[in-house]
């Protein structure tokens, strides 16, 4: 009768450790999904934070122009 109920209890045991790594398996792969659609959207993030900045810099240059230019106009007339 022992026999017999270590042999369930090793056979339900293997059932759900084969049943725990295919559910890892799974959470691995939605897990590198996820990691995958994060990446995306940073990428994309970093694209538009990059165009703001060329924009920041390039209104940054035009006023230090336009400043430099109105200070020797109000200067010479």
């Amino acid at each position: 009768m022992e026999l017999f109920d270590s042999t369930a209890r090793i056979a339900v045991l293997e059932n759900q450790l084969n049943n725990l790594g295919s559910e890892l398996k799974e959470f691995r792969h939605d897990s590198k999904e996820q990691h995958k659609q994060m990446m995306e959207k940073i990428e994309d993030i970093d694209k538009r934070l990059n165009t703001i900045e060329k924009w920041r810099w390039m209104i940054i240059g035009g006023a230090a122009v336009l400043g430099f230019l109105f200070s020797h106009f109000i200067k010479y007339n």
